[in-house]
């Protein structure tokens, strides 16, 4: 299997002073940090790679921010009417371009790095909740999260800092996105395509903007996207989330409210049905109205949506809310009675009763039910945030129009039910 090679293009300015020499009308073989922006520097003295790309498109393929480890392409003859574009007009702007560009690099490395330690201290927090009280393990994610908020505090400063006057557009830099993995089919990085909604997000940026860089990073702690590394600006975008009915905000619980204030949406790329799942025998699973859930406790993960259920009546304390990290628990308390009902995405909750070993004992109830969307979300404070749903908005028209969009669905779809 290629490597594939994805790169920030502002890495080139702080990188182009250490390069060694290459010439025109030569073949050079790609090694690693290498990008087109990076090549052309080197051999032409201008960032304009389109050159070097239409003379390997059959090397390269559609998207020149993707070059492969080991390739080998040839370095065309330019006539001395082309001329090289100069890289910056006066001294002043190079010293600012090789500014933004180190800021930027360091932040993306302390995001990195707070994302593995709070990878780590998720997980010693849940094996700390097999051996100490209730108690000991809220204190201690708090403080987890405490420390991780300060890191994430720290890379947010500098990419506010690299945003003053040079910050660079969209387009000449990596757009840095987060989602989580469980969401089958939806996303998980052991699917296909790292999951279909996943594949529709970089189609959209394929189809919209070929030459954007972007990054998707995965953090398996979803609530932790909206409580900690988007407010700081550590991420540019997260997906997949429900947009609440913000236009009756006076309807929605306190954090749906938080979310239409807090985040803007893109255009929805899925629509999901939203349902209830209960023990097969307990009569929930039957039942044809919202009110016989009266005094229920109902088991939705912690950071999805509840606007569907506020919309009903479903609200405390008419029912018992138990919000567990992840959709797993859900189901293990109603089979072990700390919760009566489910509520969670279909796919997702039919890949995990069978995963779980639940097929026959929770059943899905087909009598209530509600279609939501899927969004992407950017923070209000993200000076680049419309730009960003823009540009997604715009590849998944595109997509639409084309028949892509139900080719890569249908694709998605069908594997996971042949895999199942």
């Amino acid at each position: 299997m290629k490597k594939y090679l994805f790169v920030s293009s502002l890495a080139l300015v702080a990188a182009a002073g250490s390069a060694f020499a290459q010439e025109a009308c030569s073949s050079y073989v790609i090694q690693r940090g290498d990008t087109l922006r990076q090549l052309a520097l080197r051999v032409y003295g201008t960032e304009d790679y389109r050159p070097i790309y239409d003379a390997n498109r059959d090397t390269i393929g559609k998207n020149p921010n993707i070059i492969r480890l080991g390739d080998t392409l040839q370095m065309p003859c330019v006539t001395a009417e082309a001329g090289p574009a100069a890289v910056a007009e006066t001294e002043a702007e190079r010293m600012a371009a090789d500014m933004a560009a180190e800021l930027i690099r360091a932040a993306e490395e302390r995001a990195a790095k707070a994302i593995a330690e709070a990878e780590a201290r998720v997980a010693a927090a849940e094996e700390e909740a097999r051996k100490a009280s209730e108690e000991a393990v809220i204190a201690a994610r708090a403080a987890a999260r405490a420390e991780i908020e300060q890191a994430r505090a720290e890379g947010a400063a500098l990419i506010r800092e690299a945003g003053d006057e040079e910050r660079p557009a969209i387009r000449d830099r990596q757009l840095l996105l987060i989602t989580g993995g469980g969401y089958a089919p939806f996303t998980d990085e052991s699917l296909p395509n790292r999951g279909l909604y996943t594949k529709l997000v970089e189609t959209a940026f394929l189809r919209a903007a070929p030459e954007q860089a972007y990054k998707i990073q995965f953090v398996n702690d979803w609530n932790s996207h909206l409580d900690l590394l988007m407010p700081t600006l550590a991420f540019d975008a997260t997906f997949p989330w429900s947009r609440p009915n913000c236009e009756e905000a006076e309807t929605l619980s306190e954090s749906d409210r938080n979310r239409c204030e807090t985040y803007n949406f893109s255009k929805p790329f899925y629509e999901v049905v939203d349902t209830f799942f209960a023990l097969d025998g307990s009569g929930y699973e039957t039942t044809l109205t919202y009110a016989d859930f009266a005094g229920a406790t109902i088991c939705r993960p912690e950071g999805w949506s509840l606007s569907h259920m506020d919309a009903v009546g479903l609200y405390e304390p008419a029912i018992k809310l138990f919000r567990p990290l992840s959709p797993d628990e859900c189901f293990h308390a109603v089979m072990d009675g700390r919760a009566d009902i489910v509520a969670v995405e279909a796919h997702l909750a039919v890949d995990a009763i069978k995963r779980l070993g639940y097929e026959h004992q929770i059943i899905e109830n087909p009598n209530l039910a509600a279609i939501k969307p899927l969004n992407i979300m950017t923070h209000v404070d993200n000076p680049d945030g419309e730009a960003i749903l823009e540009t997604l908005n715009q590849g998944l028209e595109i997509m639409q129009q084309s028949g892509e969009w139900r080719d890569i669905v249908s694709t998605a779809l069908r594997n996971q039910m042949e895999s199942g």
